[in-house]
């Protein structure tokens, strides 16, 4: 005679399914690739630190050179990076997220980017404010400012370039990595905003603790709409707009 089934250990029809447990988030690079970034950016952004003030002394000719330089080490840092996520498999869409089906979804992130403009605009000015004066970072970038149309038009290019490719770099790639180092959103923010800051050492302390507060926002805005495009936007019209203005400034003896 068999024995009857154990109706008490089966489960309920009524009863909810098991949620899966938490995975941990992956990383899109080896870890040795992202150790030799960090260690190469700031060993790089000593260098830059010391001869920074060499370059404000210099009557430049024309800052095109310069602006070229700088738009080369952009792609590069993209080229290094794009390395790391080829090793692990990691395409380049899964880094910048998001997607335009419509041209709504376009215009969303638009508006996202002109809103978060706006914050940025108020945080900054109201560090400023707080941490007094940064005659070094001042200085540093009028050395930058363009001065002639032709260094203007150059200057677009870069501030377009720095605005996707810093933005994939730090909110994207070092964002992603040290989140699958922490599992903690928050603590990923905060690591690649303070290495992104501590990069723009050339500005000074002042503005290493600015530009800190500045990589973070970004990286909560990367955070919340798990994607990249609107910061990209916001970093490309702001880089823009300052050069720019900058420039106006300067021609009319502002600052």
């Amino acid at each position: 005679m068999s024995t009857p089934p154990n109706l008490g250990s089966m489960p309920s029809v009524d009863e909810p399914p098991v949620a899966p447990a938490f995975a941990k988030p992956r990383a899109v690079a080896p870890a040795w690739h992202t150790v030799i970034f960090v260690v190469a950016t700031l060993g790089l952004t000593a260098v830059q630190a010391h001869q920074q003030p060499r370059l404000q002394t210099l009557n430049l000719p024309s800052r095109v050179p310069v602006y070229a330089v700088m738009i080369f080490f952009e792609f590069f840092m993209f080229g290094y990076v794009w390395i790391g996520l080829r090793a692990a498999d990691t395409p380049l869409r899964d880094i910048i997220g998001g997607k335009w089906r419509t041209p709504f979804d376009f215009l969303v992130d638009v508006g996202i980017a002109l809103g978060f403009w706006c914050a940025v605009a108020g945080v900054l000015i109201g560090m400023n404010l707080a941490l007094g004066k940064n005659n070094a970072g001042i200085e540093a970038v009028k050395a930058l400012i363009p001065r002639t149309v032709v260094e203007m038009v150059v200057w677009v290019f870069l501030a377009t370039t720095a605005g996707f490719c810093e933005e994939f770099i730090f909110r994207g790639y070092l964002q992603r990595q040290f989140l699958a180092l922490t599992g903690k959103a928050e603590l990923a923010v905060v690591f690649q905003a303070t290495i992104f800051g501590v990069a723009h050492m050339y500005q000074g302390w002042r503005g290493v603790v600015i530009i800190t507060v500045y990589g973070a926002l970004f990286g909560g805005l990367a955070v919340w709409r798990k994607s990249l495009r609107p910061g990209m936007m916001q970093h490309a019209m702001q880089d823009t707009f300052s050069g720019l203005v900058g420039s106006f400034a300067l021609r009319r003896h502002m600052f």
